[in-house]
């Protein structure tokens, strides 16, 4: 009874994982895509298109392309874990989560796409940018500026707790394969990643040569927000995996990972979406204007 159970959670949690990443997100990142074109286009928005109007549609075309595909995929690898796995691939007899995981790396592959196309993108604006009266806001950042300490303050104390929980579970086993070891770097280094992402991002140069400070200032409390929920969810994601550990509930083991992938993508591409409107963000600067205008730069 116990196994027809899992397998019914199974089905239902990994077909949320299949309609939000692959179908939902890329939905709606396809029609902002298109928002921007119709309601700023070349003609009127020069600046905001390095290259030609058909070279976006185009790489528009084939997001949702390789989206679709992905999204077909999802329903062979449910089938392949109903049918093939069977409690062959894990030693627990339940379904592995390694149809959750491998799944999920290709459902990552058009968002990962869409991250390059995008920073590429601010890299041809700025060898298109030919203004050469540049203006820098002399406010000094900070990181707190755009985050609560609230917020820090509850990923740190997330982390610190996972780790020693993590420690405890092991018998504070410091051996390099121990489970405890493998469990405290990858929560310790997807921190550290994140961190320096964070850092880069209020101290390091702006990618959009045009963006108003403003919209900049918007977008980092945004992103912010974001890595900081992420870096929760991470730190409950392995107590549940410390749970399982200890109470034996690995008939949850593909379940938590569907789920755990779900809410990567909820709090960062749907937190982004929901957290930086078209309607608040300043095209001005991308429109072609006879004299130069100052823009922010730092």
């Amino acid at each position: 009874m116990m196994m027809l159970w899992s397998k019914v959670l199974f089905v239902v949690v990994f077909l949320g994982q299949i309609w939000l990443i692959s179908h939902h997100y890329p939905k709606q990142l396809r029609a902002r895509m298109r928002e921007i074109i119709t309601r700023y286009p070349p003609t009127e928005y020069p600046r905001l298109y390095p290259k030609p109007v058909e070279y976006y549609k185009i790489g528009h075309w084939g997001f949702m392309l390789v989206s679709r595909s992905v999204f077909g995929l999802g329903f062979i690898f449910l089938l392949a874990a109903l049918t093939i796995d069977n409690g062959t691939f894990a030693d627990d007899g339940y379904i592995s989560e390694i149809w959750p995981v491998i799944y999920g790396m290709f459902q990552f592959i058009p968002l990962a796409l869409i991250e390059v196309a995008e920073f590429r993108h601010f890299n041809l604006m700025r060898e298109a940018n030919t203004v050469t009266r540049r203006s820098a806001v002399l406010r000094p950042r900070r990181m707190l500026d755009y985050v609560s300490p609230g917020l820090v303050g509850t990923a740190l104390l997330a982390l610190v707790v996972t780790l020693v929980a993590s420690l405890v579970a092991n018998d504070f086993d410091f051996s390099w394969r121990s489970d405890a070891m493998i469990q405290c770097l990858t929560l310790i280094l997807t921190n550290l990643v994140m961190a320096l992402v964070a850092i880069m991002g209020v101290y390091g140069r702006k990618l959009d040569p045009h963006q108003s400070e403003d919209d900049r200032a918007r977008k980092l409390r945004v992103s912010l927000r974001s890595m900081l929920y992420i870096s929760i969810v991470a730190s409950v994601f392995t107590l549940t995996q410390l749970a399982d550990q200890v109470f034996g509930l690995d008939f949850l083991d593909a379940v938590m990972l569907s789920l755990y992938f779900q809410a990567i993508v909820v709090l960062s591409i749907g937190h982004l979406l929901r957290g930086y409107r078209l309607e608040d963000v300043d095209f001005g600067v991308y429109r072609d204007t006879s004299v130069a205008a100052p823009v922010n730069e730092t």
